[in-house]
C-alpha cells in the first residue's frame, strides 16, 4: 500500500507500485476493429456506394403529400395571402391587403 505522505516514497518507489498494481488487474478487452474510426478512403468508398445506390434506384424515402379537399375558394379574401412555389422559390408571392384590415376594425 502507498505511504498517507506521497513525497515519503521516491519515483522508483512509486513506479513498483504500479507495476505490481497493474499486473493485478484483469487484462483489457481488445475492441473489434471494426469499431475503430474510419479512415477517409474508407469513408469515400462507402459514400459512392450509397450514391451509386441512389443513382441506380432512386430515392427509396416515400415522398408524403397532403391533399385537403376545399368546396372552392375562400368567399371573403384574406389580408395576407401566400403562395409559396417549392419548384422555384423566386416564384413565390405574398399579397398584403390592408384595407380588409381597416374595415374589420371599423
Amino acid at each position: 500500500m502507498p505511504p498517507e505522505d506521497p513525497a515519503a516514497w521516491d519515483d522508483d518507489e512509486w513506479l513498483a507500485w504500479l507495476a505490481e498494481i497493474d499486473s493485478e488487474a484483469p487484462p483489457e478487452a481488445e475492441r473489434p476493429a471494426w469499431r475503430r474510426h474510419k479512415s477517409v478512403p474508407v469513408a469515400m468508398l462507402g459514400a459512392a456506394m450509397l450514391g451509386m445506390q441512389r443513382a441506380i434506384y432512386g430515392d427509396q424515402d416515400p415522398e408524403i403529400v397532403m391533399i385537403i379537399e376545399a368546396d372552392g375558394d375562400a368567399e371573403d379574401p384574406e389580408r395576407l395571402e401566400v403562395h409559396l412555389d417549392p419548384d422555384d422559390p423566386d416564384a413565390s408571392t405574398v399579397t398584403v391587403r390592408p384595407w380588409l384590415e381597416e374595415s374589420d376594425e371599423a
